[in-house]
């Protein structure tokens, strides 16, 4: 089945979606054992894409294909069909090799799929059960150890996750772990009796083993697994969201849990996984995994998160989604572009550290979104301290204020207006939280926040929009100083001191952002990726566990006067799938290109063993351009410096005195050392 000739794609679409698995487990699948039996075809397999079926045909000959695909599709069922060339994911599957290993299981599984569900009716929580069995026994196969299994446990949830997964409660982990542990089938599996079925997993896993360890993959070998186990997620017809809850429970139990011998008369769950609904147990569960990260720093924020009833802010969405460790976008613009969010938990609570809250302090919150950070900081100021949260939009401070005052925290004060304004009635300020993606430190603040005072702010660096969440302490009238970065993603601030980001598009759904791109550039860039890609292999290793989150800035305020502009390239996953490009997600795709335009070079990672990464570059264009930035990445290695030092000085005041990458901005000078 190695010859792409010989396949053929058949594209279905039916009356009802609900029709599609009885035209295949009835009408179809009869006429695909008859075909396979008489040679028409030598094998066959499907992936459910919305909003079709895509079944490929491996036939020795066409001559006989057009008669059967009459025959296949004349059915009720079958609303249209059209015959369209096969486009094999080959670099996705390994190579060539990889791919005809993907092939000779996807035609397996295939068929032993449509034989199960055409005589057993067991419903979603029997999918389940199979789906994750048959992953674990071609991962087992190929030789992963537990905690390998769980990164690509990992990789399969962040690639299905959305908005609305919740995180695996308890008893979801439990029912999972009890899948992905049990050493054999038990009795009353479907798997038990059927052999042919789990060996073709098997023999998949041992076969992508030996191509890996003969380097004859294209991709790593958990990064192809991940694959395999959402194409087999998918012909099973299991929706993204529990997918993604059922690989989150698998990772969460591997990562976070004491593991015990595996219990041999374990095989299958009693029930699909349930997700709870008690927002207590929830937010427990929230706290747990946030604990889990190292993010908390004091107790103070830990029990205000377990007292705010977070589902309360966000009853558009359900009580379990409310829970989920991940930001929930809550107003888009007329082009799609989100305007207000509720922010991911964990960046909350790093600010709320960042912030350092005590009680009877007076705070000022800048967009108040939701509600749920004034609500936090309310539980931090106590009774005697003072919250006021303003937001830009009328619609939004009205419902900032209802779900407040329905949560028990009716002494927040909500203010509709500009934030760069501030309170000035309310002012002075012990603190000030601003919770957008701010640019400027504008007048008002500086005017309104007390000497000794703290602004924690997601200030833009660079125009390539590269953040971070800055704690500043006001050590004078007109100077304060930040010792504490963390990097960030926020909406942008609205208002009086909205800015944007300059940005060039290189391909479609690839996009280089930077601090200014000329016309000249505009033209010249996209054109690189027209040129073949070279790769070099820094031999710089970073654990997993390094602090060197900041490398992106520090090559920012490192860059000038060395012919190299810096950027950050934002891509989609199909663009990365095409090989665009595939620039290291731990640095949010950081890039530098030559000034001229004559090359482009974004930073790369392969794993070097389970706690280390390798940076690497991919180059394209001139050459000399990646001595550049290896003599960057060079003098870098020296120090590896783990945080930023920022500076801010009032505008109107005298010039900075200290070295330093400077930033210019209306209300303020900002200098970065390290």
């Amino acid at each position: 089945m190695t010859t792409a000739r010989a396949w053929h794609q058949l594209n279905i679409t039916f009356e009802a979606p609900d029709t599609a698995e009885q035209w295949a487990t009835g009408h179809a699948r009869d006429i695909l054992t008859t075909a396979r039996e008489e040679g028409v075809i030598d094998a066959w397999w499907y992936i459910r894409k919305h909003p079709h079926w895509r079944l490929r045909l491996h036939a020795p000959g066409e001559h006989l294909l057009d008669q059967f695909t009459r025959t296949l599709t004349a059915h009720t069922a079958v609303k249209d069909h059209a015959v369209v060339v096969y486009e094999p994911e080959t670099y996705r599957f390994g190579g060539p090799a990889g791919m005809d290993v993907a092939h000779h299981l996807f035609a397996a599984d295939s068929r032993h799929l449509i034989d199960h569900l055409a005589g057993h009716h067991g419903g979603d929580e029997v999918r389940a059960e199979l789906a994750v069995r048959l992953v674990t026994r071609v991962m087992t196969a190929a030789g992963l150890e537990l905690f390998e299994q769980g990164d690509t446990w990992q990789a399969v949830a962040d690639r299905r996750v959305t908005d609305t997964i919740p995180a695996p409660t308890p008893g979801t982990v439990s029912a999972v772990q009890t899948l992905i542990t049990a050493a054999d089938e038990a009795p009353d599996s479907p798997l038990a009796h059927a052999d042919a079925w789990t060996e073709a997993f098997e023999e998949a896993g041992l076969l992508l083993a030996d191509l890996a360890a003969a380097g004859q993959l294209s991709r790593g070998l958990r990064a192809i697994l991940a694959d395999h186990a959402m194409f087999t997620f998918n012909r099973f017809g299991i929706p993204a969201s529990t997918q993604a809850l059922l690989a989150r429970a698998a990772s969460t139990f591997i990562f976070h849990h004491t593991h015990t011998t595996p219990d041999p008369t374990a095989g299958r769950m009693t029930r699909m996984p349930t997700t709870a609904t008690d927002p207590a147990r929830l937010r427990e569960a929230l706290v747990a995994k946030i604990d889990s990260l190292g993010i908390f720093r004091t107790p103070a924020v830990r029990e205000a998160f377990l007292k705010v009833p977070r589902h309360v802010f966000l009853a558009e969405v359900d009580v379990e989604a409310a829970y989920v460790a991940r930001q929930v976008v809550t107003k888009r613009a007329a082009d799609g572009t989100a305007t207000s969010s509720a922010s991911s938990p964990s960046i909350v609570a790093i600010m709320l550290e960042q912030l350092d809250v005590e009680p009877g302090h007076n705070v000022l919150e800048i967009g108040a979104a939701t509600g749920i950070n004034a609500a936090l900081l309310s539980e931090l100021v106590g009774d005697s301290g003072k919250v006021t949260t303003i937001e830009l939009d009328q619609d939004l401070a009205d419902g900032a204020h209802a779900h407040l005052s329905e949560a028990g925290y009716q002494r927040v004060e909500v203010i509709c207006g500009d934030g760069a304004v501030g309170a000035p009635d309310r002012a002075p300020f012990d603190r000030i939280i601003v919770t957008a993606g701010a640019w400027d430190i504008p007048e008002a603040w500086w005017a309104q926040l007390k000497i000794g005072g703290r602004l924690v702010v997601p200030l833009s660096l660079h125009g390539s929009g590269l953040t971070r969440s800055l704690a500043f302490e006001r050590t004078s009238q007109d100077t304060m100083v930040a010792t504490d970065a963390a990097t960030c993603g926020f909406v942008p601030m609205r208002g009086s001191i909205e800015a944007g980001a300059g940005h060039v598009r290189l391909a479609d759904e690839v996009i280089l952002k930077a601090e200014s791109i000329d016309g000249t550039l505009e033209e010249s860039l996209p054109e690189l990726l027209n040129q073949p890609e070279q790769h070099t292999w820094t031999g710089l290793h970073v654990r997993h566990d390094e602090p060197v989150a900041h490398l992106d800035l520090w090559l920012a305020t490192h860059c000038e006067g060395k012919r190299l502009r810096f950027g950050k390239v934002s891509l989609s996953e199909t663009a990365r799938s095409l090989q665009f490009a595939d620039p290291a997600r731990r640095w949010s795709g950081a890039t530098l290109y030559a000034s001229d335009g004559t090359a482009l070079v974004h930073l790369t990672t392969r794993a070097i063993d389970d706690d280390t990464d390798e940076i690497g570059l991919a180059a394209r264009g001139h050459a000399p351009v990646i001595d550049d930035v290896m003599a960057l990445l060079n003098v870098w290695n020296k120090t590896r410096p783990a945080h930023p030092f920022v500076t801010a000085e009032r505008s109107g005041t005298t010039a900075p005195h200290e070295n330093g990458w400077k930033v210019s901005r209306p209300s303020c000078r900002l200098t970065i050392t390290w």
